[in-house]
């Protein structure tokens, strides 16, 4: 398999920028561009075999380079990207390489971890993948690759499309074997074949898959603009790149965000510090936790001993960020986590048999010491398992999944047990999660290559429905909706009577069975309440779904943004109708007044939250709209 990118265009828009020069060399930070980027994130997918593909009159910009081969091919201005692949493919065959192509853009940015996917997903497929975003803002739909798909097939795929699944992200792996395609559709459309013509022509006989990347950053770099938003978006995709796929729930939720932020800080101020120098350092935060615990001082010791798990990070961070990662570095880091590790459990040992001396049971000093040897034990062999088995993916999979056995929980849960004094609790979680884990590892590879024989299976039936389908018009939807509202004050008016009712008569305890009545009748119209706000919730879902494809056709957005749009809307409606309910129901069982307007605040606080959210997905969302819109004006 071969990296090619594709930098042989002429950047029209960037021109007032650019001054000449190809934009894949405009810097996201000084010393570093956006062709560094791309090379990087092959590197780091492990795509080592990389070809700059570009024309006449810029090569002279890329001869000084070594991490990549340079491939100059006849282009003009206007000349189709799938023209330029197409002269790079036959100049590669006369140099007698002919592989497999992992294809990029030369103006896009992108995580490695979307480069990643994709090599794993197309890993011997005879089919071409692309990369398929649906959570895409306004204006990156008009400018980007519209795609369609259906079920796990690419239907079809143009920029004039409505973005009914999402956009591609500038990424392709296009199989050797696919070659051939590329001369169908070049003997057709000659010169001004796109990618896309490629795509469509390949999706007619089911030969295009994808990869979902939603949520994954990545930017296209077309205007001024563009540059600016880029230079910003690659600090948080550094930041992205620094989390490994290993890491566990603490470290990726926690630990990561505090370490790539100083790593980063450093980085930026070009503070360099070895990282070896780094990892002693992170040692030493280590051992005086263990030493703290051991003299008896819990609280710092556990605070410590997090603090170097939280630290644990930044050393192999800078070694990746200043490219100053070594052999002799990993190995360090892996033994000293090793022997902070077992300090930091002995120190918890000892202290576990101080307290258990005062009253020497021979037994539970026995089952201590044999829990301890289990807890020890499982967390060398946790790393050991981790990094001798070959399957990575299937470490990743265990490694991220309950119970976790991850050094980040390891030491988080040590760390609380000691802090609140329940050594044996914190022994026990360590001790179960790191054998329950080794044992996954090892039946997993046991396991391997042997068909699992299905025993039984439930059909799952589908819900009947009368032929033919018809489906629901807005106008039937709307009345519902109506109807349901209209019911919701006139409940809501009979609960508030209801429950005036039951404080009315509670203060008389002769006429209890009347309080009882009244707190029947209250009951049952708070439960009214609660049904009609479920069916106009269920209705409003009803009929935003049947506007999705309106939306997307006529304001070109992605289903997908369009359905995170209309959840936030539900929870925002959800919270509203919750109010008059909640109110009820804390006036009838004689809650406080007090704790009901806290209640209060609080829902009414989460509303605003929402509509704040909203309409800033909503602004994100039509930002094309509302820029044509300011253009027509001027």
């Amino acid at each position: 398999m071969i990296g090619v990118i594709l930098a042989a265009g002429f950047a029209t828009r960037l021109r007032s920028v650019t001054l000449g020069f190809p934009k894949t060399l405009i810097e996201l930070e000084p010393g570093v561009t956006v062709l560094d980027h791309i090379i990087d994130a092959f590197r780091e997918a492990g795509v080592d075999r990389i070809f700059l593909i570009t024309r006449a009159g810029v090569e002279h910009f890329f001869n000084n380079r070594r991490d990549v081969e340079v491939v100059t091919v006849d282009v003009v201005e206007g000349d189709g990207n799938l023209w330029t692949l197409y002269q790079a493919i036959g100049v590669l065959r006369s140099r007698g390489v002919e592989d497999d192509i992992v294809l990029s853009m030369s103006d896009h940015i992108y995580e490695a971890a979307i480069l990643k996917k994709l090599l794993k997903a197309s890993k011997t497929s005879p089919k071409l993948y692309l990369c398929l975003d649906r959570l895409v803002r306004g204006r990156d739909a008009v400018e980007g690759l519209k795609i369609v798909v259906d079920g796990e097939t690419v239907v079809l795929s143009g920029k004039s499309i409505p973005p009914y699944s999402g956009i591609d992200t500038g990424l392709f792996y296009i199989p050797k074997q696919l070659f051939t395609y590329i001369e169908t559709v070049i003997a057709e459309r000659d010169r001004k074949a796109t990618i896309s013509d490629l795509v469509n022509v390949l999706a007619k006989e089911g030969l295009v898959g994808y990869v979902d990347v939603s949520g994954h950053l990545w930017h296209d770099i077309d205007t001024p603009e563009d540059v600016e938003r880029a230079r910003k978006l690659y600090w948080k995709i550094l930041a992205r790149n620094l989390v490994k796929e290993s890491d566990g729930i603490v470290s990726r939720y926690i630990n990561r965000r505090i370490s790539t932020a100083i790593s980063l800080a450093l980085y930026r101020a070009k503070i360099f510090i070895h990282p070896n120098i780094v990892s002693l350092i992170i040692f030493a935060i280590g051992v005086l936790a263990s030493a703290l615990v051991f003299l008896g001082n819990m609280v710092l010791g556990a605070i410590l001993i997090l603090l170097s798990s939280i630290l644990d990070g930044v050393d192999g961070e800078i070694a990746r960020l200043f490219k100053a990662r070594t052999r002799l570095g990993a190995y360090l880091d892996t033994v000293l986590d090793r022997i902070v590790d077992t300090l930091f459990m002995t120190s918890m040992f000892y202290q576990v048999l101080l307290r258990t001396l005062e009253y020497v049971e021979p037994l539970q000093v026995t089952l201590q010491t044999l829990l301890f040897g289990l807890v020890l034990l499982g967390s060398i062999y946790v790393s050991y398992v981790s990094n001798i088995v070959e399957d990575k993916e299937l470490i990743s999979r265990l490694r991220s999944s309950f119970p976790w056995a991850t050094r980040d929980v390891r030491i988080t849960a040590l760390a609380i047990a000691t802090a609140l004094g329940f050594y044996e609790a914190g022994f026990m979680y360590v001790a179960f999660a790191s054998w329950f884990f080794i044992t996954r590892v090892l039946f997993s590879v046991w396991r391997e290559g042997v068909k699992p024989i299905k025993l039984f299976s439930i059909p799952r039936l589908r819900g009947l429905k009368p032929r033919p389908e018809i489906k629901p018009s807005i106008s039937v939807v709307v009345e519902e909706i109506l109807l349901h509202v209209v019911l919701l004050p006139v409940l809501i008016y009979l609960a508030s009577i209801a429950v005036d009712r039951v404080w009315f008569y509670q203060a008389f305890r002769s006429l209890h069975i009347y309080t009882f009545l009244w707190q029947f009748i209250a009951s049952i119209m708070i439960a009214a309440i609660v049904y009609v706000a479920y069916n106009v919730v269920k209705t409003l879902v009803k009929l935003f779904n049947i506007l999705r494809d309106i939306v997307v056709e006529k304001l070109w957005i992605t289903p997908t943004v369009y359905h995170r749009i209309v959840k936030k809307v539900i929870m925002a409606i959800v919270t509203a109708l919750s109010i008059y309910p909640l109110n009820l129901v804390l006036a009838l069982i004689g809650i406080e007044r007090e704790i009901v307007e806290v209640a209060n605040y609080t829902l009414i606080a989460l509303l605003l939250i929402m509509l704040v959210l909203i309409a800033v997905d909503t602004a994100r969302a039509f930002e094309h709209h509302i820029k044509r819109i300011f253009i027509k004006s001027e």
